[in-house]
């Protein structure tokens, strides 16, 4: 049966214009002029038969027909995006594309990731870090690599381990103060995080500290920009082992009380339901729990 359905793009136009109202936030959008805009939404109106916008003086809104109109070219164009990325995640290229925070990349990842690429030659590898924990129904990656509780929904959320904590600083900082003591954390610099302010008062109460006068010198709102600040020499602060290791065995960091406490979030590998089975991705898992630097330090 032939379908009478105006071509792609000119509906593509249509939603951008109807979401905002306005052909010029459109042609911003769209990388187009505003009468181009304006030009391909009469060829659409002509093509269905009659007007969906109400043009004003400044800008244009939905009529009653475009109302209609735009909430199913809207379903139809999301259905249509949906599985576009399904059929290229699936068929359109070996890669692997791995989303991940900052320091699990530069320190457990790459620094073995030869190793993977000589086990594994025929898997390709795409690595992103950011901060935020991406959708994987809407983003173009396979696996999210996370700390946290386990709970992004709508994926399968596999635990690779637990996590637990240490108080780390640099070299000369901890020659500085003659560190030994857990209990002289209420004499010196600490550095914070500003989404997890209960993390040094929880590592104290794990330490069996009793006295608590805590000098919160520095506060970050991003992880990797504490450990960063305890590498320049500025305080002490909250690293996650085993994703910390190597920062350690390089002597980048020490943990002057050699104490190590269990953490409430562990590290989990996020991915879709319907890739449950894929073998790169069982494969990197696999090798990244096995990889020397995802090997737990022990209390001294």
């Amino acid at each position: 049966m032939a379908r009478h359905i105006p071509p792609l793009h000119l509906l593509a136009i249509f939603e951008a214009s109807a979401r905002h109202e306005s052909f010029k936030l459109a042609s911003a959008e769209l990388f187009i002029t505003p009468s181009a805009v304006s030009h391909q939404i009469k060829t659409l109106e002509a093509h269905i038969g009659f007007p969906l916008f109400i043009r004003k003086s400044r800008g244009v809104s939905l009529n009653s027909a475009g109302k209609m109109y735009f909430s199913s070219v809207q379903q139809a164009l999301t259905i249509i995006d949906s599985g576009t990325k399904k059929v290229k995640n699936k068929f359109s290229s070996p890669s692997l594309k791995i989303n991940t925070f900052p320091t699990m990349a530069s320190n457990v990842i790459i620094p073995q990731l030869s190793l993977f690429q000589n086990a594994h030659p025929e898997i390709d590898i795409r690595l992103a870090t950011s901060m935020n924990l991406v959708d994987l129904r809407d983003e173009e990656f396979d696996l999210a690599i996370r700390v946290g509780h386990g709970d992004a929904i709508n994926t399968i959320n596999k635990k690779l381990l637990d996590i637990n904590i240490t108080a780390v600083c640099s070299p000369k900082f901890a020659e500085k103060y003659q560190l030994k003591q857990a209990s002289q954390i209420n004499e010196i610099p600490l550095i914070d995080l500003s989404y997890m302010d209960d993390m040094w008062l929880a590592w104290a109460k794990a330490a069996d500290i009793k006295e608590r006068t805590f000098k919160h010198n520095l506060t970050f709102d991003n992880y990797e920009a504490t450990l960063h600040a305890a590498e320049q020499g500025l305080g002490l602060a909250l690293a996650m082992m085993p994703i910390e290791n190597s920062l350690i065995e390089r002597k980048i960091l020490v943990n002057p009380f050699k104490q190590i406490f269990p953490f409430k979030l562990s590290l989990y590998a996020i991915y879709r339901e319907e890739d449950k089975d894929r073998h790169d991705i069982q494969c990197f898992l696999r090798w990244l729990i096995q990889s020397p630097n995802m090997k737990p330090l022990e209390n001294n």
